[in-house]
């Protein structure tokens, strides 16, 4: 009898494990909070450090970075943006102020790059970086950009706030009062 108690515990054990206890983004998932939310979707993500990412700047290896903040954050300053000479430091690199609520209907809209960007949309397989406040929104913006079927899509680990200082302890913007 308590082999059999054991065994069945064994392979309880085995089929939470192999069927997880919880149920993720592709499963119509409830979180418990926004910190639930945000860890989820950083766990299906690729984030890209302060460090890499100034690399591929400096190499001119990016051609678009999203910053998924709203407009009043945005005009407040973003990455790349020119001096008092309408200088970029980085002028092989566009970027483009897409809130998180409308990502998913820009992305792909030829004409929002046409027209009101003047700049080429980005391909499926393009690399492109998002960022937002201190990395949360970017997560789940990139998530969903993956879900969309582009490929090759990284988040700012520490967003704007470790760009403007990069020595700053990352912080965890899923909660509301930050700001994300």
């Amino acid at each position: 009898m308590k082999k059999h108690v054991i065994l069945i515990s064994v392979l309880t054990a085995i089929l939470l494990m192999t069927s997880g206890c919880g149920k993720g983004f592709s499963e119509g998932a409830v979180f418990i909070d926004s910190k639930a939310m945000v860890a989820e979707a950083k766990a299906g993500i690729n984030e890209i450090t302060y460090e890499d990412f100034k690399a591929k700047l400096e190499k001119e290896e990016l051609r678009v970075i999203i910053d998924v903040r709203e407009p009043g954050e945005f005009e407040e300053g973003y990455i790349n943006q020119p001096d008092e000479e309408d200088e970029y430091p980085y002028p092989e690199t566009f970027t483009v102020n897409i809130p998180r609520g409308f990502l998913e209907f820009k992305i792909g809209d030829s004409s929002f790059w046409d027209d009101e960007l003047w700049v080429e949309m980005p391909l499926k397989d393009e690399e492109i970086v998002l960022f937002c406040k201190s990395g949360g929104r970017s997560a789940l913006a990139a998530l969903t950009l993956q879900q969309m079927g582009y490929s090759n899509v990284l988040s700012l680990k520490g967003g704007y706030k470790k760009w403007l200082d990069p020595t700053a302890p990352e912080e965890d913007d899923s909660d509301k009062s930050s700001g994300g």
